[in-house]
């Protein structure tokens, strides 16, 4: 067995050059930021790629992001007509993509269509009533007497008034 000294160790220092050492604090410090990048580089791509496979692009994927919509939501909003921001706002007014696309579409604003739907309106028939000149009141009231829009407007500018419902 050979027997190591410690007079052997002692003789040859270990000594790092100074450029050496100076590269060595680059790379940890180039390191401590580099790593923390990839790994969140590599998480938002694997994150983005079932966001991707619905056919959103980048740009659309970070607005959904931003509003706090799922996948499965967006893709819903997305084939409904709407963009982020824009379908928030029927979300906060608590509608569904689908009944939101048939009230945005024939021309209602969300908090106009919610008390619309409140009357009991479908977009289709408050449509039909607000081309014909009303607002939600005064249509539920038409229409409990049985009267179509388009009738309902003839009378008004006659100046006669929805009849009293029967008590």
């Amino acid at each position: 067995m050979t027997e190591i000294s410690s007079s052997d160790s002692a003789s040859k220092p270990s000594v790092v050059s100074p450029s050496l050492a100076w590269m060595i604090i680059i790379v940890c410090f180039a390191a401590s930021f580099a790593i923390p990048y990839f790994a969140f580089v590599v998480k938002d791509y694997y994150e983005d790629k079932a966001w991707i496979a619905t056919g959103l692009h980048g740009y659309e994927i970070d607005d959904w992001k931003r509003e706090n919509i799922d996948i499965s939501m967006a893709v819903r909003w997305r084939n409904a007509g709407f963009k982020p921001p824009h379908a928030s706002i029927w979300i906060r007014y608590g509608f569904n993509p689908e009944t939101a696309g048939q009230w945005n579409s024939n021309g209602f604003w969300p908090s106009d269509a919610r008390y619309w739907t409140q009357y009991g309106f479908t977009a289709q028939d408050a449509a039909a009533w607000k081309a014909s000149g009303f607002y939600y009141p005064e249509a539920k009231d038409w229409r409990a007497a049985g009267v179509a829009p388009e009738e309902a407007a003839r009378r008004k500018k006659k100046g006669e008034w929805p009849p009293l419902k029967k008590r």
